[in-house]
């Protein structure tokens, strides 16, 4: 077992007992300030220059970094500070215990762990100046929109390469998935449900909706594609109607389009626009999409980059992983592959973990990750 150090230990501790779940995701939720403001006592304690990125209110990015040999050069890795809530747990979800070799509670490994590790071995670099630029950045809102991730990449500064820490249990992720969600709605003619026939049922309409895009998720079984499965869809919520004995004049369903690489957002909602129009034209039901979308780009493949051929050994040096996979859930990469930076995907735990009531993180694979990321550091 490579060594892990108490600062590591105490650091993470600490994140998971601050709660930052998103605020977008639960009304209970403080979002990511506390943990911001803790990360800028980090740093200062340990004589690290850092900024703050602000983005919404009360909400800002956190980075801090170590000059390179050559300050025209930069390498970035993200981690994001919020977590999702954290609704039947047990017991304390931001205990950060110890115990049987792991750390427990909200976030612990997705991706408080990775962004501990990330900040102790940017620290730990001392005299050993790398060869670019090295930025830690500690982002906002990857649970919900990932607008954290969205400002590093607009914010006009430039990077060679960037890994983003999430719990892969140190395998290489260099291919994953985007999203596009939306809602559609049918329209109908309520009536008293006495005489249904002088009324048109929205909810009937919409189970017709449902049946064809079930259909089409079918469909979408058959594409197949390298490293990530293929694209899904997914009627994930529903609502309609307005009382017992009223004929239903509206109904709405919420739409999870899985994107795979290669994909683009405006593709998938004009392959379900056209299931709608033909819809209309032979059922005449009176169906719209309810737009804009929330779109989540999935990344280009990483295979051929520098990023994933320097992770991949130092992977392979510390912890015997580093083979190129893909996985079907999204990442803060998604939205810096906008800004064209190669990106990977790396971190300690298992993605098994994250969002559940039992969430931890293994310390085994917590001292490994902060040597990867080490290595990969030095040798960019």
């Amino acid at each position: 077992m490579t060594s892990l150090s108490t600062d590591t230990i105490t650091l993470l501790q600490d994140l998971v007992r601050i709660e930052s779940v998103n605020p977008s995701l639960s009304q209970k939720g403080s979002g990511e300030k506390r943990v911001a403001e803790y990360l800028e006592r980090f740093c200062k304690d340990r004589n690290l220059p850092f900024e703050l990125q602000h983005v919404a209110e009360g909400r800002s990015n956190l980075l801090t970094w170590v000059p390179g040999k050559d300050p025209d050069r930069r390498l970035l890795f993200v981690a994001h500070m919020d977590t999702v809530p954290t609704d039947n747990w047990a017991s304390d979800p931001f205990s950060g215990e110890e115990r049987d070799g792991r750390v427990y509670g909200r976030g612990s490994c997705d991706t408080k762990g990775s962004l501990s590790a990330m900040l102790i071995a940017l620290s730990s670099l001392g005299d050993c100046q790398p060869n670019s630029t090295v930025v830690v950045a500690a982002s906002i809102d990857e649970e919900y929109r990932k607008i954290g991730a969205r400002a590093i990449a607009l914010s006009g500064t430039s990077y060679e390469g960037a890994v983003v820490g999430e719990p892969t249990e140190l395998e290489l992720v260099v291919a994953h998935k985007g999203s596009v969600r939306w809602q559609i709605e049918v329209q109908g003619v309520p009536a008293h449900t006495s005489k249904p026939h002088l009324g048109v049922n929205a909810i009937t309409g919409m189970a017709k909706v449902i049946l064809a895009l079930n259909d089409h998720g079918q469909e979408l079984a058959s594409r197949q594609q390298p490293l990530v499965s293929p694209p899904t869809l997914t009627v994930s919520l529903i609502e309609g109607g307005l009382e017992l004995t009223t004929v239903p004049p509206s109904c709405r369903i919420w739409v999870d389009r899985r994107l795979v690489p290669g994909e683009r957002p405006d593709q998938a909602l004009q392959e379900v626009e056209n299931i709608l129009q033909s819809l209309r034209e032979r059922e005449n039901i009176n169906v719209r999409s309810l737009l804009p979308a929330l779109e989540d780009p999935a990344p280009d493949s990483a295979e051929s980059s520098k990023i994933a051929a320097v992770a991949a050994q130092a992977c392979a040096e510390v912890a015997g992983t580093g083979n190129y996979i893909g996985v079907p859930y999204g990442t803060d990469a998604s939205q810096l592959s906008l800004a064209g930076i190669p990106c990977i995907v790396l971190g300690p735990g298992s993605i098994d973990r994250a969002h559940t009531n039992n969430e931890y993180v293994e310390l085994d694979q917590l001292a490994k990750s902060v040597e990867v990321y080490r290595r990969i550091m030095l040798s960019y």
